[in-house]
């Protein structure tokens, strides 16, 4: 996809400081996961896009498509502790809901097939296909850039990976994993954070009534 690992990392790296620095003593329990997850998708799109990532949502579920013929989407989304660790099974933190279990489907069903235009990760390396496949519905290889903040060791975990299996929206298989760098991260007085939740990482799948 020609990306960088490092500066993949350091993207959830930037999500995770905003939000550390913004919050306040004051505000509810819920905000932090939820500003954690929306400044790690802000910082993730603007690398992406000056790479010529294009954001897209659907359902209000936030997605960078690629700018090329791989066919490529990517979704931040906070990980359970198992995130990064290459000799675990990671998943989600939170259940998604139906777009997100169309999106695992759709890499089941690609993986399968093996297209031609598969595509080979080894994050060093005219109109978008991929946005023409977006307007007209095609399946896109979803990867899940999935990020744990370890508070016990002070490190931010991160790995971009392709799920084809889920249960009830949380990832049971994947079929691809490539573990970003750790990154360690400040003392931070964590006093004032509220302590992690499952339903720290926020998505939104809105339905028309």
């Amino acid at each position: 996809m020609g990306l960088d690992a490092d500066l993949l990392a350091e993207a959830c790296h930037e999500g995770l400081q905003a939000a550390i620095n913004q919050h306040t003593p004051f505000d509810p329990d819920i905000a932090f996961g939820f500003e954690h997850w929306a400044k790690t998708v802000s910082a993730v799109r603007k690398y992406l896009d000056s790479l010529g990532w294009r954001a897209h949502d659907r359902a209000n579920a936030p997605r960078s498509v690629s700018p090329n013929e791989e066919l490529t989407a990517i979704a931040a989304m906070g990980g359970n502790a198992n995130t990064g660790n290459p000799d675990k099974r990671p998943a989600n933190a939170r259940s998604k809901g139906p777009v997100f279990r169309d999106e695992v489907d759709d890499n089941a069903d690609l993986s399968r097939i093996q297209l031609a235009h598969q595509t080979a990760l080894d994050l060093s390396e005219g109109a978008t296909t991929a946005d023409a496949a977006v307007a007209r519905g095609i399946p896109l290889h979803t990867w899940i850039l999935l990020y744990f903040w370890d508070r016990i060791e002070n490190v931010l975990r991160c790995e971009l990976s392709l799920p084809v299996a889920c249960d009830d929206g949380l990832i049971t298989q994947w079929h691809t994993r490539i573990i970003l760098p750790e990154v360690p991260l400040e003392p931070v007085g964590l006093g004032a954070i509220p302590p992690r939740r499952p339903t720290d990482d926020v998505d939104f799948d809105v339905v028309a009534l």
